[in-house]
């Protein structure tokens, strides 16, 4: 007479092991990429807000919330930079509803944004001015 199995034998151990292990390891993969994937499609929601606030404000006022550096040098989207944008400056309007960390806008990577002011004279009567506002780790933003 025989006695029935009641236990799984070793290599039938090993192989369910084994193959729990290569579903780990490509679902955690998977995840990564979709964890990267949200982060960039976070900064470029702060962005288009940033942007949106920015325009609503020169809108309002005819003017911008911070005077442009000479040079076109990058400022830090800190604190006292987007005061006026956030409403605790001289107009106490909110054009922008952001989390600040640290007394800076930081995008999902910890790093601050940046704002860069370039002055264009287009005629000696109007004075015009750009503003492009960009973000560190811009080559995370390339596809693979």
């Amino acid at each position: 007479m025989q006695r029935a199995s009641r236990g799984f034998t070793l290599v039938e151990m090993l192989t369910v092991i084994g193959m729990l292990g290569i579903l780990m390891g490509t679902s955690a993969a998977a995840i990564a990429r979709a964890r990267e994937q949200a982060r960039i499609a976070k900064a470029n929601a702060e962005v288009r807000q940033l942007i949106g606030a920015w325009l609503a404000y020169e809108a309002a006022y005819n003017g911008w919330p911070v005077p442009p550096p000479e040079g076109g040098a990058e400022v830090e989207a800190t604190e006292s930079v987007l005061k006026e944008l956030l409403g605790t400056g001289q107009n106490k309007v909110v054009f922008l509803n952001a989390k600040l960390v640290n007394g800076a806008l930081r995008d999902p990577w910890g790093k601050p944004y940046k704002l860069r002011f370039k002055s264009q004279t287009q005629s000696d009567i109007e004075d015009t001015f750009s503003t492009a506002i960009s973000f560190p780790n811009r080559n995370r933003l390339k596809q693979q």
